[in-house]
């Protein structure tokens, strides 16, 4: 994080001490732990914003999926000052309804449960933030002619692109600054001596507040909508507006409208309008195809909408734009090719590009990478379970790769995995997000689709694989092209008899399809229901641990590893990855395999002596004296050869040079496949 002198006469927090990343403001910040003690302390502060009690009660009962409109109607109307603003609301020019709409039931029937829930928040909003008052620098008026241009920008363009919710997109415009409004409540004259050193631009505060103080509003807003429990998609709008290219996938596009609706703010409220409006113009292209003409009659709605907005909620805003001469501006800037537009266009494409790569990007194949993989599986998982949606999970494996990289050399074996991953992508689209998970294994997440669909996508992508070769010219291989094809294991929510408690388990089992499908004859599909069924299974009873139990007790080894060094553990992996006669499950504790043990029975235990919390002796003491779940040869591993004695002492078969077995891990595996397992604890 870059540090800058501080203002004078402004309290800043020491930045010294332990440091914790977290995403939000302009992506990965690192805040801390000053950082984070001041942000708390402001979070903590009683004269901060607080949601009335009806306001409170909407956002609980709209999190029951189940919930009937009578009883949100019935919780508006008992406040009868509330329910007269709504109806209010909902028969102005904003909503446009063909006919007046005399009561809240009618209102909710006609709009839906959304729209009373938005304007209900807004409303409550507004009335909390007005005993925050005023203070040096500090314009409320500012402040909230940004949120209210911002909010009216955001439900206009979720409704013109129909990418999301528009309500949605307009509690995200109308929050997306309240940790301004919270900070300086807790903090008043010296945050307001900050926001006036900003100046009009406020896209520059959330850096000179990350200088400064070491977070930013954008930090504290996040924290403050999860503390009264919005909706995650909400929380997201507050976190990412400053840095849309980081936003959940799943959120992408209402992230974009929230930003975009920001930018318009800027380009009619601030008097040098058009850098804003320039960057309005490029992003609206670049993310939703928007043509300069069409931009510029989105942002009349914009300053129509907001004009109308302001009236509604009661807020002074100040005077309606003149978008006559913005938008001349902005049509003059596009004819000379202004500056501004260019290093707006290639700053966004830079930036873009940069965080792709550093942070979400497998540089050799262009997929998304396993640090994207894990966090989107998570996210997807439990997004599409909160909103009763199917998700799915793919795993794809090259099959007999190895012997690609043995016959055709290392070059060509690099060209497919790039084929491979380029067909996967165009192949899957918008739909999904593909990955490499590792060696040749690709994985793609299809948030909203089911097993049916999804099994069906599997074979699509396993069929136009197989049918079109892949080239291998200019990488010096034996052939011109090699036909390749894959195994694809397939999972979701809603599969047959399974009950998934976490995205970890579901992509356990589309693993598992994956290596049945491979022991089934490769160049196939397989549902994790079918795995369950197949004559692989040792019981058809269609639950996980039969598969696993069935794909781990075949005629290849399996090994349960167990090692929490992760780079260790990582080079462990893609080695074994390499040999058909394993397979390989890793833990990353003593307590962790004992679990993984009590459903599966593994031929060989690898574990390092040093793990946090229970040893690896103390695990092969344990595993000697509980014959039940004991794998066929244990054996421990340390660079310390004085462990040896202290391994073999408590029952191990064999001990093993860490260092070694990392370098030479097939070598030592042919050593450890030798050992003749001892049958009594020692």
């Amino acid at each position: 994080m870059t540090t800058t002198k501080p203002m004078a006469n402004l309290n800043q927090s020491s930045l010294n001490g332990a440091s914790v990343t977290t995403v939000s403001g302009e992506g990965t910040t690192v805040l801390s732990a000053a950082a984070i003690a001041a942000m708390d302390k402001i979070l903590a502060c009683p004269s901060l914003p607080s949601l009335p009690g009806v306001a409170i009660k909407v956002l609980e009962l709209t999190r029951d999926p189940n919930v009937s409109i009578g009883k949100i109607a019935d919780l508006v109307q008992n406040d009868p000052a509330l329910a007269s603003k709504v109806l209010k609301t909902i028969n102005s020019s904003f909503y446009a309804l063909a006919h007046p709409c005399p009561s809240i039931p009618r209102a909710m029937s006609l709009l839906g449960l959304n729209t009373v829930k938005a304007i209900v928040l807004g409303f409550s909003l507004v009335d909390s933030a007005k005993k925050v008052g005023e203070g040096g620098g500090f314009d409320l008026s500012v402040y909230w002619r940004r949120c209210v241009y911002g909010a009216a920008g955001a439900r206009m363009l979720a409704i013109a692109t129909k990418r999301c919710d528009p309500e949605e997109a307009f509690l995200g415009g109308l929050l997306q600054d309240i940790g301004v409004l919270a900070t300086f409540s807790a903090m008043k004259d010296s945050y307001g001596k900050l926001v006036a050193a900003v100046g009009v631009d406020h896209d520059e505060l959330a850096q000179l507040e990350r200088q400064t103080l070491g977070f930013d509003h954008t930090h504290v807003g996040a924290k403050l909508a999860e503390r009264w429990r919005f909706p995650a998609q909400v929380v997201e709008c507050i976190a990412k507006h400053h840095s849309p290219q980081s936003a959940q996938i799943e959120y992408e596009s209402l992230v974009r409208c929230v930003h975009l609706g920001g930018l318009a703010a800027g380009a009619l409220t601030l008097q040098d309008s058009r850098k804003k409006m320039g960057g309005f113009i490029v992003r609206g292209r670049e993310w939703f195809e928007f043509t300069p003409d069409v931009s510029k009659a989105h942002v009349q709605t914009i300053a129509k909408n907001s004009v109308e907005l302001s009236k509604m909620l009661d807020l002074r805003t100040g005077a309606a734009p003149d978008t006559t001469t913005i938008l001349a501006q902005a049509h003059e800037q596009m004819l000379q090719a202004n500056e501004g537009i260019q290093n707006e266009a290639i700053e966004l494409r830079r930036s873009n590009s940069e965080l792709s790569i550093k942070t979400v990007t497998d540089p050799l194949t262009g997929a998304f990478n396993r640090a994207h993989f894990d966090e989107q599986s998570e996210a997807m998982f439990t997004s599409c379970v909160a909103g009763k949606k199917p998700f799915s999970a793919l795993f794809i494996d090259a099959d007999k790769f190895k012997s690609v990289n043995d016959t055709h050399g290392h070059k060509a074996g690099d060209a497919v995995l790039i084929e491979l991953s380029k067909r996967l992508r165009e192949s899957v689209g918008k739909a999904g997000v593909v990955c490499r998970y590792g060696g040749e294994e690709f994985a793609i997440l299809l948030p909203g689709i089911g097993l049916e669909k999804a099994a069906r996508v599997a074979e699509i992508l396993r069929a136009g694989l197989e049918r079109k070769a892949i080239s291998l010219a200019n990488t010096g291989a034996k052939a011109n092209e090699i036909t390749v094809t894959v195994s694809v294991g397939v999972a979701s929510t809603d599969a047959e008899e399974f009950n998934f408690a976490n995205a970890s388990a579901l992509v356990h089992a589309a693993d598992q399809g994956l290596y049945v499908a491979k022991r089934a004859g490769r160049n196939r599909v397989m549902t994790c229901v079918e795995a369950a069924k197949s004559e692989f299974a040792q019981a058809a009873t269609g639950n996980l641990t039969a598969v696993a139990s069935a794909v781990l007790t075949g005629p290849s080894r399996t090994i349960l590893l167990v090692e929490d060094d992760a780079l260790a553990s990582k080079l462990l992996e893609m080695v074994l990855g390499k040999r058909e006669d394993v397979r390989a499950s890793f833990a990353k504790s003593g307590e962790e395999a004992m679990e993984m043990m009590i459903a599966v029975k593994f031929d060989v235990l690898i574990s390092d002596v040093r793990l946090p919390g229970m040893d690896g002796v103390d695990l092969v003491r344990k595993l000697r004296t509980d014959a039940k779940s004991c794998p066929g040869i244990l054996v421990l591993t340390s660079a310390d050869p004085s462990l040896r004695i202290k391994a073999i002492g408590a029952g191990a078969d064999l001990f093993v040079d860490k260092m070694e077995l990392c370098s030479t891990l097939d070598a030592c595996l042919d050593k450890i496949f030798a050992v003749k397992p001892i049958s009594v604890a020692a």
